[in-house]
């Protein structure tokens, strides 16, 4: 399974999070604690936003503990939203269009977890994207898929709502076929001023979810602003860490956030 951080608050630069942190991301790339898989090498990714309304995006295949450019490029590139996830592939190619983050305008995607029987089941899920979004379908991931059905059902006018829509279609598509291999899904989403994660799987064991306040090397942080969500936490002390429930979302908005259920048909 794949690890991913989101980050909002202060700027700060990428680093402080990728690499200074005792459990750090890159560290996560090589040994994750809260994963089926220990090793997450099949590529990275981050996505930044900045002065422009598209967040930039910088990916590949190499693993995220090496690649100098990554480790260079963090050093300089400041941001007060950022996304970062480091992959391993469940079943699709290595490849740059298959890293995460994904981006569509101002919106920003990426998933922990699997599609059950994506192999078998990749044409009709496909099928429910809209002609305008699969024109974005740039690579083979059951995650990309996951987004572009996600925004085909109104997600930039109800992440919620549209993330919902998607899953219940996926989770019919499962079960009209009886597919044992279950749906996971573990996924943050920006339109570059909000949060949202989610939480959720069919066999009540989705991938792992925290949110918190790790140490993120800025002077000036409001105290209790919740800055970081993601796949494990950052360092040893649990207290300011929490782990978000199953078939739940959360959002973040200006260090604040909120928790509710995750309705799915």
């Amino acid at each position: 399974m794949c690890r991913w951080v989101a980050y909002a608050g202060n700027k700060i630069y990428l680093e402080n999070l990728l690499f200074l942190q005792k459990n750090s991301l890159i560290s996560q790339s090589l040994k994750a604690t809260k994963s089926m898989l220990i090793t997450n090498g099949d590529g990275f990714g981050v996505a930044w936003y900045g002065d422009r309304k598209s967040p930039g995006l910088f990916k590949d295949v190499l693993p995220a503990w090496n690649d100098d450019n990554l480790k260079e490029l963090s050093k300089h590139i400041k941001s007060d939203l950022f996304f970062a996830h480091v992959r391993a592939a469940t079943g699709t190619s290595v490849s740059r269009m298959n890293c995460h983050p994904y981006a569509y305008e101002n919106w920003a995607f990426m998933h922990n977890g699997h599609i059950g029987d994506w192999h078998l089941h990749r044409r009709e899920i496909e099928s429910h994207i809209s002609k305008e979004f699969y024109a974005y379908r740039h690579g083979t991931t059951d995650s990309e898929a996951l987004f572009l059905l996600a925004l085909t059902m109104g997600l930039m006018d109800d992440p919620v709502k549209g993330m919902s829509l998607a899953i219940e279609k996926i989770k019919k598509i499962l079960y009209d076929h009886q597919s044992t291999d279950p749906l996971r899904i573990s996924a943050a989403l920006s339109d570059g001023k909000s949060i949202w994660a989610y939480r959720y799987s069919t066999d009540n064991n989705s991938p792992s979810l925290f949110y918190g306040t790790p140490d993120t090397h800025e002077k000036h942080v409001k105290p209790g602003a919740v800055s970081t969500i993601a796949s494990e936490p950052f360092d040893d002390d649990l207290d300011h860490w929490h782990e978000v429930d199953e078939s739940s979302y959360i959002t973040w908005v200006d260090g604040l956030v909120t928790s509710q259920p995750l309705t799915i048909a």
